[in-house]
């Protein structure tokens, strides 16, 4: 599960800022933030048209959903149309989770930048997405579900449609872990 994910706040902002002013208005701009992205703010992504914001706060038979399990999306109907038409990418710098302990691991890879597959519905506000989890295989000791983690190239293959639901399991991403000292709980 991905409860938490973290965007640097050394990464360039103003230039994604730039490339979004011409969707968004104002109001929604100062939406945007760095830092710990929680569920049900405003993030920037990225899809077939370019960088969007949209909200972490997909929705689905009326409950927010702010991960989808990418064997969901692989054996339900309801999935199926976003995945097919509606994939994005969340930019990240790294993302948390929290052991049986309730202690919060930093997880990230050696890029600078990472890109944690997602679906989007259409909203007349704000788009909404979910991101897409993973059995774990590297940090299943922390915890049993990770976000599909994609590098740069994977990335564009992936908003492409040039992976087959198997093949996205597969991926195994190479993370690096960081226990913080302090237990929090997700939310």
């Amino acid at each position: 599960m991905c409860g938490r994910y973290y965007l640097a706040d050394d990464i360039n902002i103003e230039a994604f800022l730039e490339r979004l002013k011409h969707r968004h208005d104002q109001q929604k701009l100062q939406l945007f933030k760095t830092g710990e992205i929680s569920p049900g703010q405003v993030a920037i992504t990225y899809n077939s048209t370019g960088y969007e914001l949209m909200r972490w706060n997909y929705q689905l038979f009326n409950r927010a959903l702010i991960n989808t399990r990418i064997e969901s999306i692989r054996d339900k109907d309801f999935y199926r149309s976003d995945y097919l038409n509606h994939k994005c990418l969340i930019i990240a710098s790294g993302f948390y989770e929290w052991d049986s302990e309730k202690k919060k691991h930093y997880i990230r890879t050696s890029d600078r930048l990472l890109f944690l597959g997602a679906i989007y519905q259409e909203n007349d506000d704000l788009n909404s997405f979910s991101i897409i989890t993973k059995p774990a295989t590297s940090t299943s000791s922390i915890h049993d579900r990770v976000p599909l983690v994609l590098s740069r190239d994977q990335s564009l293959e992936y908003l492409k449609g040039n992976y087959t639901i198997q093949q996205l399991i597969d991926l195994k991403p190479q993370f690096s872990v960081e226990v913080s000292n302090q237990n929090m709980s997700l939310f």
